[in-house]
């Protein structure tokens, strides 16, 4: 079983992608699962996603399946979204850290992460071609659009968090990415 993500230090080496073509497909997916409002129903989310042929698999939170400090991961081999469940029904919650990991969780399926790639001999990537830093740029696009905080004309990280339900980090890092390239 290839376990997408979770390689060592930072991610894997993945085709490389820009800010905006994450942007691009964090859009589409929120689209495909007619997520027009500020904050996404994880539970909705997975279980439309079983239409698509994605299996859902929601583990005891001791269960060898997913290595230990995992909290999810995605198989593509096997098409399955593997999910502890301490962290499936805390997302139901609506709890910002869960909703935080299916996000991620869900950058790898949409940006199709595999391990196509070998590390090079020094173990490291660009930035732009790490599987962890695209997921969790997608993951702040899924759950955080750049229309929306627009359109709110959203002046703070406090209001990010408030608007979406992420977390106080989530908010403050998304914040301060968007204002230092300008577009807020």
């Amino acid at each position: 079983m290839t376990i997408v993500g979770h390689g060592p230090r930072n991610g894997f080496k993945v085709a490389a992608r820009s800010t905006a073509d994450i942007r691009l497909h964090a859009m589409r997916l929120r689209q495909l699962f007619g997520i027009t409002g500020p904050r996404f129903n994880a539970e909705r989310t997975l279980e439309d996603l079983t239409k698509y042929g994605v299996t859902v698999d929601v583990v005891d939170d001791n269960d060898p399946e997913l290595p230990r400090g995992v909290e999810a991961c995605w198989v593509p081999d096997t098409v399955t979204l593997t999910i502890r469940l301490s962290v499936y029904k805390a997302a139901c919650r609506g709890e910002p850290r869960a909703l935080f990991t299916i996000a991620h969780e869900l950058g790898h399926l949409a940006l199709a992460h595999r391990r196509a790639f070998h590390r090079d001999a020094s173990g490291t990537c660009r930035m732009f071609e790490d599987s962890e830093w695209q997921a969790n740029t997608f993951a702040a696009e899924f759950l955080m659009p750049l229309d929306q905080i627009k359109h709110q004309r959203v002046a703070s990280a406090v209001h990010i968090e408030l608007m979406f339900g992420v977390s106080a980090q989530a908010a403050e890092t998304r914040f301060n990415k968007l204002r230092g390239k300008g577009e807020i």
